[in-house]
C-alpha cells in the first residue's frame, strides 16, 4: 500500500514538474498556477496535460531515470508540443492519435539531446520541442484527417458553451481592463509561453512567477523591457511583439542566464539585459530563415542564445567574476542564499587538512616572519614549544635537555601522505649550543598532495618510527621532539613547501583545525594561522562525542516527539547518494539533511523538506558540532537565510539579494557540562540560531542536546513560548530499501 502511495505522489509529481519546468522552476504553487492558466482555452489546456501524462508514462514504460521524470524533465518539452496542438488543430480522434505519437516522439528527442548536450555541459533547454512541433506541423501537411482550429475565431461561442454566460463576462471584463500597452504585451507574453493569448492567463503565470521567486520576476521584466526597447530603438517589427507575443523568448532568456544558470548578481542582472537584444537578433536572423517554411520560431531564439552564452563560460581560460551554479536548487534565491553561505563558510577552507604535529598544548616561539630564522623565504614556519605556567620552557636547573618540558615528546603526522625525506644520525646539542653545519638537524618530509609537502625538524636522533616511502595516516606517530642541528633548546620546526627538497622555501598554507588558549578562554581556530606567543592544542576527538555523530548507511535513529503536550513518534534513517554525500531521511515528512563529517566536526550542508519538522530543527541545533569536549569554547558559523527568514523582510530582501544581503542568521554552540573528563558518560550541548536585520533579531531558537554513550540521547527546542523535545534511541538495522528516497544531490 505505501509503496503504491508512493509511486502515485511521484507521477503526481511528474505531472507538476512538467508545468514547473519551463520557468526552470519545482515550485508547486508556480505549477498549479500555470496548469490552470494553460486551461483558459480548455482543450488547448487539456492537449496539454494528456501530452503530459502521455510522456510520463512512456518514460517509464522505457525505464528512463524516475529523478529526473519526477521533476519533469523528460516531460516539460512534450507539454509545450501538446499546448500546441491544442491551439492548431481541431480535437478529434486522429489528433489525439497523433498528439500521443508527438508526445513520444518529443520524449525521445529530449534523452538524445540530453545525452548529447551533457558531454558539453549545457542544458536542451525547449529544442526537443521546437524539433518536435516542427515535425508534427510539417508531418500534419499530409494527415487530412487532422483539422485546423477555428476556435480563436468564434471565441465567445467556444466561452458560452464551456462555461456560460459567467465564463463570458470574465473574459470581457478581463479583456477590457485598461492596462498600459507595454504591460499589456507582458503579460500576454507570459500566457503565450503556454499558448494563451489573454490577459487572464498571464496574471495567473505572473502571479505563479512571483511567488516562485522574486528574483525570476524581476528579470522577467528587465529583459522584456530590454527586448521591448531594442526593438524600438531598431525599429524593428513590434508587430510580432503585440500580435505573435514572441517576445516571451526575452522573458525566459532573462531568467535563465540571469538568475537559474548563473548565481545572480549585478553582472548576471546586466548580461540578462544584453541577452535580450541578442535574442531579438536572432529572432529577427532566423524568422527569415524559418519562415520560408512556414514554421513558427517560438522558443528556439532563447534555447539558442543560453546555450552559446552557457558554452562559451563553461570554456573560459578564467573563470572571471561570473559565477555559474553549481548545485541547482530550482530558485535562484535557494542558488544565491546558497552560494553566500558556501562562501561565508567555507571560502578559507583547503582541500587538503594540515593539523598541528603535536598532542597536547604547546606554544609558538616563534611564527610567521620570526626575528630569529623565519625571515625572506622561509618566513612561513612554526616553532613550538611546552612552557609552564610562567611562560617557562624547562623545569629548574634547565641545563639538562631533560629539563625541558617538549624534550622526548610524541611528533605527530600532521595528515596523511608518504614519507618522501629523512634525515636521521645528528647528535642533540647541549643546552645553548647550535650545529650551524646540520642546520635542519634530523628532519622528515612527508608528501600530502602534489605541490603540498611538510616538514618536521630538530628531531631526537635515533627516534624515528617510520622509514622512506612508509605511509602514514594522520596522527601516527612519528619520532619525538629533539634538539638537533640550529637549535639552542628541544622545539620543533614545522613548516609547508611545495617541493619535497630539505631547505625549500616555506609555502603559505593553514592549520585546519585547533585551540588557542588565553586569559579570555579558549577559542576555536580554523583555517587559521597561529601567532608568536599563542599557547594551542591539537583536537583530539571526544570517542562519546564521535560516536554521537557517527552516521552510518542504514542506521535507524527513532524518536518520540513532545510537542504542545501532543506526543508523536518517528523515524530517521542514514541514506548515502550517488556523490557519496550522507544525509539523514526523515520517513513521516520525507525532509533530507545532509550532513559532513571531517573527524574533528560534524555539520550540516544543506536541507530539504518541512521546516517544522524535527530534522529541520536538528539540522539547525546541530548546524556545526565540535567532536572535542572544550567547557564553555564557543563555535560559530552562518546559517543561509532561505527558510529561516521569512515574511515582508525576506520578500523584500529577495529582490535586493542580487545587489546586498542586509538579512543574517548566525548559529552558535557550546558544551555546557560533562561528568567525568576523562571517562564521559555525559555531555550536553547547548546552540541557539538568531535571525537578524542588522542589529534587530527577528527570531531566536535555543537547543539543548544531551549525549551519552548510546549518543543523542535528548534534544529539546525552545522558541518564545513554543517548546518541543524528542528522545532518541538508534539502531543498525537497516529499513525496506523499496521505501529510500528517491533524489537529485542539490
Amino acid at each position: 500500500m505505501r509503496k503504491a502511495k508512493k509511486h502515485i505522489q511521484l507521477f503526481g509529481k511528474s505531472i507538476l514538474g512538467s508545468y514547473s519546468q519551463v520557468f526552470f522552476s519545482d515550485n508547486n504553487w508556480l505549477a498549479g498556477l500555470v496548469l490552470l492558466a494553460s486551461f483558459a482555452d480548455p482543450l488547448t489546456g487539456l492537449s496539454g496535460l494528456i501530452s503530459v501524462i502521455a510522456c510520463v508514462l512512456f518514460s517509464r514504460w522505457l525505464g528512463f531515470n524516475p529523478e529526473f521524470s519526477a521533476k519533469g524533465t523528460y516531460s516539460y518539452n512534450a507539454l509545450l508540443v501538446g499546448l500546441a496542438m491544442g491551439v492548431f488543430f481541431k480535437f478529434t480522434i486522429p489528433f489525439v492519435v497523433v498528439l500521443l505519437l508527438g508526445s513520444f516522439l518529443t520524449l525521445l528527442l529530449t534523452n538524445w539531446m540530453a545525452s548529447l548536450f551533457a558531454a558539453y555541459r549545457v542544458p536542451f533547454l525547449s529544442l526537443p520541442f521546437v524539433l518536435g512541433i516542427w515535425a508534427i506541423l510539417l508531418g500534419a501537411r499530409s494527415f487530412e484527417a487532422l483539422q485546423l482550429s477555428e476556435r480563436d475565431i468564434y471565441t465567445f461561442n467556444e466561452l458560452w458553451s464551456l462555461g456560460g454566460p459567467l465564463l463570458v463576462k470574465a473574459y470581457e471584463k478581463t479583456s477590457a481592463l485598461h492596462i498600459p500597452t507595454l504591460i499589456e504585451i507582458y503579460l500576454k507574453s507570459l500566457g503565450a509561453i503556454f499558448f494563451q493569448y489573454n490577459l487572464l492567463s498571464g496574471l495567473l503565470v505572473a502571479a505563479g512567477l512571483f511567488i516562485y521567486s522574486r528574483i525570476a520576476f524581476s528579470l522577467s521584466i528587465l529583459g522584456f523591457l530590454s527586448g521591448y526597447l531594442f526593438c524600438y530603438f531598431v525599429q524593428g517589427n513590434l508587430s510580432e511583439l503585440s500580435y505573435s507575443y514572441i517576445g516571451f523568448n526575452y522573458i525566459l532568456g532573462a531568467i535563465a542566464i540571469g538568475g537559474f544558470f548563473s548565481v545572480p548578481s549585478p553582472r548576471s542582472y546586466l548580461l540578462a539585459i544584453l541577452s535580450a537584444p541578442l535574442t531579438g537578433l536572432i529572432i529577427a536572423s532566423t524568422g527569415k530563415i524559418i519562415g520560408v517554411y512556414q514554421l513558427p520560431l517560438y522558443s528556439l531564439p532563447f534555447s539558442l542564445v543560453v546555450i552559446l552564452l552557457l558554452f562559451a563560460f563553461h570554456n573560459r581560460f578564467l573563470p572571471g567574476k561570473f559565477q555559474l551554479v553549481q548545485f541547482q536548487q530550482y530558485s535562484p534565491e535557494k542558488n544565491l542564499y546558497s552560494w553566500h553561505n558556501g562562501i561565508e563558510r567555507f571560502s578559507k577552507d583547503t582541500w587538503f587538512h594540515i593539523q598541528l604535529p603535536f598532542y597536547g598544548e604547546w606554544s609558538v616561539s616563534q611564527g610567521h616572519d620570526g626575528k630569529i630564522t623565519h625571515r625572506e623565504e622561509w618566513k612561513y614556519a612554526w616553532d613550538f614549544v611546552v612552557t609552564d605556567e610562567t611562560r617557562k620552557t624547562y623545569r629548574l636547573p634547565g641545563k639538562d635537555l631533560s629539563d625541558f618540558f617538549c624534550y622526548n615528546l610524541p611528533v605527530l603526522a600532521p595528515g596523511a601522505g608518504y614519507i618522501i625525506n629523512l634525515i636521521d644520525g645528528i647528535e642533540d646539542n647541549p643546552v645553548g649550543d647550535v650545529n650551524l653545519g646540520d642546520n635542519w638537524g634530523n628532519t622528515i618530509i612527508i608528501k600530502h598532495s602534489d605541490y603540498l609537502y611538510s616538514k618536521i625538524s630538530h628531531i631526537k636522533q635515533g627516534s624515528f618510527r617510520v622509514k622512506n616511502g612508509d605511509y602514514v595516516h594522520r596522527g601516527d606517530l612519528l619520532s619525538t621532539c629533539g634538539n638537533s642541528g640550529r637549535s639552542p633548546e628541544p622545539h620543533i620546526h614545522f613548516q609547508l613547501q611545495s617541493t619535497p627538497f630539505i631547505g625549500a622555501k616555506t609555502l603559505l598554507y593553514p592549520i585546519a583545525y585547533y585551540v588557542s588558549n588565553s586569559s579570555k578562554g579558549f577559542e576555536f581556530h580554523s583555517f587559521d594561522y597561529p601567532s608568536e606567543g599563542e599557547v594551542i592544542s591539537r583536537l583530539t576527538p571526544t570517542p562519546l562525542l564521535s560516536h554521537s555523530f557517527h552516521f552510518i548507511p542504514g542506521m535507524v535513529l527513532e524518536f518520540e516527539e513532545t510537542r504542545s503536550e501532543r506526543k508523536s513518534r518517528g523515524k530517521w534513517e542514514v541514506f548515502v547518494d550517488a556523490a557519496n554525500q550522507t544525509y539523514l531521511y526523515c520517513h513521516v515528512t520525507g525532509s533530507i539533511a545532509y550532513l559532513s563529517n571531517n573527524l574533528t566536526l560534524h555539520y550540516f550542508t544543506s536541507f530539504k523538506g518541512d521546516r517544522q519538522s524535527l530534522l529541520y530543527y536538528f539540522y539547525l541545533g546541530a548546524y556545526k558540532v565540535l567532536l572535542s569536549y572544550f567547557e564553555g569554547m564557543e563555535i560559530s558559523d552562518k546559517l543561509p537565510i532561505a527558510g529561516f527568514h521569512g515574511g515582508l523582510a525576506k520578500l523584500l530582501q529577495d529582490f535586493s539579494s542580487p545587489f546586498h544581503i542586509h538579512l543574517k542568521a548566525d548559529y552558535r554552540s557550546r558544551y555546557t557540562s560533562i561528568d567525568d573528563i576523562q571517562n564521559p558518560s555525559r555531555i550536553v550541548l547547548q546552540a541557539n540560531a538568531i535571525a537578524r536585520s542588522g542589529s534587530k533579531v527577528s527570531r531566536k531558537l535555543d537547543f539543548e542536546m544531551d549525549f551519552d554513550k548510546e549518543g543523542i540521547n535528548k534534544f529539546t527546542i525552545t522558541e518564545k513560548k513554543t517548546f518541543i523535545s524528542a528522545s532518541f534511541s538508534r539502531s543498525g538495522k537497516e529499513t525496506n530499501n523499496s521505501l529510500r528516497p528517491a533524489l537529485v544531490r542539490s
